[in-house]
């Protein structure tokens, strides 16, 4: 019975000892993903916001896009707005696409300048960001539903919006010049 005792009792020691060694390692490995998930934490709090004006300030501003007679995408941004940050690759994406450089000028407008407070009210802007497509030979000012700007294929959805846009103004300052020589040559023939 002394030896069962024994037999016993080194299974209970050896049982113990595994348990044990199972117990340690578990707390080692729980402490190891707590120090990655610390580390990776730590790097995504340290990495900073996008400061969009340090990219931006240095395009063009609404006065000159304007000048180029091309349709102008403008964007009402601030340096402070989240959202603007979020946005700042899709339009930057956007604005390198080839079709686009061809096609549009682009306005930066930050609404935190004092001198864009003007621009600011002109078209209505209360949220950021803000994209409007205007067309210098129409006049035509189009707002850009900001639920485009987040949606998964933002950039393409927007490239063809834009595009769409461009090809209809075209299409209307054609219109308006036949429309404006004819009547001009109507009035011609009234002199007559």
């Amino acid at each position: 019975m002394a030896d069962e005792n024994k037999g016993n009792c080194a299974k209970k020691k050896a049982f113990a000892a595994i348990a044990m060694t199972a117990l340690v390692l578990s707390i080692i490995a729980t402490a190891l993903s707590g120090m990655a998930l610390y580390k990776t934490n730590a790097l995504t709090e340290q990495s900073k916001p996008v400061v969009i004006s340090k990219q931006y300030d240095k395009g063009q501003n609404m006065e000159k896009a304007l000048k180029t007679e091309k349709p102008v995408i403008v964007w009402f941004y601030t340096d402070w707005c989240g959202f603007c940050q979020r946005f700042a690759p899709t339009f930057g994406a956007i604005t390198k696409d080839r079709k686009i450089k061809k096609n549009f000028a682009v306005a930066y407008v930050n609404a935190d300048y004092p001198e864009n407070q003007t621009l600011m009210m002109e078209y209505g802007v209360e949220g950021f960001p803000t994209v409007f497509l205007v067309n210098p030979k129409t006049k035509e000012k189009v707002h850009v539903d900001n639920a485009k700007l987040f949606a998964p294929e933002a950039k393409k959805d927007l490239v063809g919006e834009f595009l769409n846009f461009a090809k209809a103004g075209e299409d209307k300052a054609e219109n308006k010049a036949e429309e404006d020589k004819k009547a001009e040559e109507e009035t011609e023939k009234a002199d007559k």
